[in-house]
């Protein structure tokens, strides 16, 4: 009899807490095969289950499922879905400081933009985001950035002047005119036919292009020049987070701050594996000198100077910050 009670107790109990599980919804465009940006994602979700005690459950999505690519940074902050994560430069129309990541040559590598955005450029930046979308900044990655593709080489500064390059945005645009190359937008989906055809003479995109868009085929060299990094937000809802006990807050922070590391890892392994991939495909691969890097980023005055005067006034501070952590 006294067994059958305490079943009884314990079963209700489970019921209980089973009943006071806070669903939350995670959604993201990335497919399966965009592994080092999901499955830190989904660990992320499954670390916060386990680690709260059953107190947060998480239905998740992928591959655009719920929301595009540019729309999921406003979903989160209306409350469609609870955590995404958005990319930052797809984002600076809302919140242009996000732009610290993506200037061009403003980083030497990807290693040292993340460790300048852990150093405490994240926490800098994190009231623009959380105030401008009513979210939770928990986590920001940087990682594989964009390079030159070409069908001649590139060396100097002076090899990218007078040639046609494909671009993906304003401030890569500005960045290829004042070094004197001649820039077209484009999307990564026509680069192959455009390189093929000679409609270009080159592009600057991740290596997750050149090796998904099969870019090794139409041009024969690849400059690894840090152009400029891209990367990732882990915000989640701020009305929703609200209502979440102080210790699953805690949770969620540390599992945040562990998927930069698992994100950025992942990521870095994939860079070595998808240069071997390129070099399999045809391609010769180089990298700029730091002298002539220097060039290149000093070339880019007038894009920070029009960065600051239009897009971010009070900007000068992130610089300054990045220049202090180098």
């Amino acid at each position: 009899m006294l067994v059958a009670f305490c079943w009884v107790v314990a079963l209700s109990l489970a019921t209980t807490v089973h009943a006071q599980a806070v669903k939350l919804v995670f959604s993201t465009m990335f497919p399966k095969s965009y592994t080092y940006i999901l499955n830190p994602s989904l660990d992320f979700c499954k670390k916060v289950e386990a680690r709260s005690g059953g107190k947060v459950k998480f239905d998740t999505y992928h591959s655009a499922q719920l929301f595009g690519g540019k729309e999921e940074f406003a979903a989160v902050g209306r409350g469609d879905i609870d955590v995404g994560i958005p990319h930052d430069i797809y984002h600076t129309g809302e919140v242009p400081d996000l732009g610290i990541t993506s200037l061009p040559f403003l980083y030497e590598d990807v290693d040292q933009a993340m460790r300048i955005l852990r150093a405490g450029l994240k926490d800098m930046v994190r009231p623009k985001v959380e105030k401008a979308n009513n979210c939770i900044l928990l986590g920001w990655i940087v990682f594989d950035p964009y390079q030159f593709y070409s069908k001649k080489p590139i060396a100097t500064i002076e090899d990218v002047k007078g040639k046609v390059w494909a671009v993906s945005g304003t401030t890569h645009t500005m960045a290829i005119k004042e070094i004197g190359g001649s820039p077209t937008m484009m999307s990564s989906g026509e680069l192959y036919l455009a390189l093929q055809t000679g409609t270009i003479d080159g592009c600057t995109r991740p290596l997750l292009t050149g090796v998904g868009r099969k870019l090794y085929e139409v041009s024969k060299y690849l400059t690894l020049a840090s152009f400029s990094p891209w990367g990732d937000l882990l915000i989640v809802n701020k009305d929703k987070w609200n209502k979440l006990p102080a210790d699953v807050q805690e949770i969620m922070r540390k599992a945040g701050r562990e998927w930069e590391d698992q994100g950025f890892r992942m990521a870095q392994e994939f860079v070595k594996t998808a240069v071997q991939k390129l070099k399999d495909g045809g391609m010769e691969v180089s990298k700029l000198s730091p002298g002539e890097l220097k060039k290149f980023r000093k070339a880019m005055d007038p894009v920070y100077k029009w960065w600051l005067e239009k897009q971010v006034p009070g900007g000068q501070k992130y610089l300054d910050f990045v220049d202090k952590h180098r």
